[in-house]
């Protein structure tokens, strides 16, 4: 399976992302947009969705590379926003840092629109 990040939801190596990205899908079975999500999940490899889930919900070491916000500007402003929304709302423990990553996500995807 792919795991964004957020995004989170690209194609994923085994990793924090890829678990939330998946919990945050398979608790929404009825969300009108699941198919939507599962495909957005599915555009970004598993290090960029790493990288970029880290950043926004993490504490990540290193900053998005150029390769993986050209990637996750691909994918499109929704993907993303759909992504971290479901994250957000869906996944236990994330809503509680939502002032922080929201704002994150904002910075993150006004970095990478740059950057494409």
């Amino acid at each position: 399976m792919a795991m964004f990040l957020a995004y989170g939801l690209v194609v994923l190596s085994p990793g924090l992302a890829s678990r939330v990205i998946l919990e945050s899908i398979s608790k929404s079975p009825n969300v009108p947009n699941i198919e939507f999500l599962v495909a957005c999940s599915k555009k970004l490899t598993p290090d960029c969705g790493e990288s970029i889930f880290m950043n926004i919900f993490g504490n990540a070491a290193k900053p998005i590379s150029d390769h993986c916000c050209h990637l996750l500007v691909a994918t499109g402003r929704p993907c993303h926003n759909g992504l971290v929304n479901n994250i957000i709302n869906r996944v236990p423990g994330y809503k509680t840092n939502e002032t922080i990553t929201r704002p994150r996500s904002v910075q993150i995807w006004n970095k990478c629109a740059l950057v494409a």
